[in-house]
């Protein structure tokens, strides 16, 4: 049965919540990712942790100022939502970025706090967590049942409930490593983590070929959609770096030290740990040809469009280059600690330097696709009120 859907509103500020769809997530997720890596890089400066905790503070800020716009736009068009939620794919997908950007504002307090307050930030991680597998179950749920899809229709984005798991068994890995908290509490949230990466992996491998084969199936993917080509990348990256960091808590001795049973012992440290580490180095492997088509397609679409690059269009899609990038990066930045590599840490450094200017490039954007309206739906801009079906302007 089809859902009753709200008229649309009447004034542009109303409009403006309207179109407030969960792609604007992106933008928190993406910076939060780029903080950690400020944080974590090889190559540091007296300015760069300072700068990674504006950036933090910053995501805090906006994630918490978007969360309060998506709630009154389900209060006031809760219509609107339902039809949106039951129709569209990229609605329910883009609603995983939430507790994606979440876990990396955990991981920062972490790696910051985490010696005086690590009993905070892992009650933290496993409230994220919950809503991590939240999103993982119900989302593919919804999508899978109860929307009207078809292959055509499947963009790289239902990647981002895959994500989000991968996103917690990260920050379980970073959480372990850093905060100040005992033997008993690291293991069970090792292993819930292995979990997620079990589950994880699975989906996204299963995901991508679905989404390949959408690629072979069309020769002519539209700019807007071939900017989520990046997600792709995006859980065997994060999926890297988590399963290094799980493999490093392992090796500080958290099995060892609980010590019980036939797996979590001090006999299996060592075979685990680094079993864990080396997957991590293949699963980097996996993403570095994800993160090579993904530039390659995003280039090759914008050449051959109409018009050329000179007539790309910004969309708050755009932005889904940036986490994906992002933890592709993080996942080097920490193989070059593992490994005490200079080629891993001058790769990195390259990687964070590009992914800045784009997220500056993207930002400028984004500011001004708010200052014109147009990203908000307000074709018409910030003065001019809804037009109905006849042509009558609303009062």
């Amino acid at each position: 049965m089809p859902i009753q859907d709200d008229p649309p509103p009447a004034h542009p500020f109303s409009r403006a919540v309207w179109h407030f769809t969960p792609q604007w997530f992106l933008i928190p997720q993406g910076t939060g990712i780029i903080a950690v890596l400020l944080h974590q890089l090889h190559y540091q400066f007296g300015a760069l942790p300072i700068l990674a905790k504006i950036v933090w503070i910053y995501t805090i800020a906006v994630l918490g100022i978007f969360l309060a716009i998506y709630s009154l736009r389900i209060c006031l068009y809760r219509h609107h939502m339902a039809r949106e939620l039951r129709d569209n794919i990229l609605e329910t997908s883009c609603l995983a970025s939430i507790p994606i950007t979440f876990t990396s504002i955990i991981q920062m307090a972490s790696l910051q706090y985490g010696t005086s307050s690590g009993l905070a930030v892992y009650i933290l991680w496993w409230i994220t967590t919950g809503l991590s597998v939240t999103a993982l179950i119900a989302i593919p749920y919804v999508q899978l049942k109860l929307q009207p899809i078809g292959l055509e229709r499947i963009p790289p984005a239902i990647l981002l409930p895959v994500i989000a798991a991968l996103t917690s068994a990260a920050g379980a890995g970073v959480v372990c490593v850093s905060a100040n908290i005992s033997v008993r509490l690291q293991v069970p949230a090792i292993l819930v983590a292995y979990l997620e990466i079990g589950a994880g992996f699975a989906l996204a491998i299963a995901f991508s070929a679905v989404v390949l084969l959408d690629h072979f199936s069309h020769f002519h993917p539209t700019p807007e959609k071939v900017y989520q080509d990046m997600i792709l990348c995006g859980p065997f990256g994060q999926g890297g770096f988590a399963l290094q960091a799980l493999g490093q808590a392992v090796l500080q001795g958290a099995f060892a030290a609980y010590d019980r049973g036939d797996l979590l012992t001090a006999r299996a440290t060592d075979p685990i740990g680094y079993i864990s580490q080396f997957s991590g180095l293949l699963s980097w492997g996996f993403a570095t040809f994800w993160w090579c088509f993904a530039i390659v397609s995003i280039l090759h679409t914008l050449a051959v469009q109409p018009g050329g690059l000179r007539a790309t269009r910004f969309t708050l899609a755009t932005w889904s280059l940036i986490f994906p990038w992002g933890v592709y990066t993080n996942s080097a930045v920490e193989l070059g600690k593992l490994m005490d590599s200079p080629a891993f840490h001058v790769w990195s450094t390259a990687l964070l330097l590009l992914l800045i200017a784009l997220t500056i490039w993207v930002t400028l954007f984004t500011v001004k696709g708010i200052v014109t309206g147009k990203v908000l739906g307000l074709d018409q801009g910030w003065r001019q009120k809804y037009v109905d079906l006849y042509g009558d302007k609303q009062a």
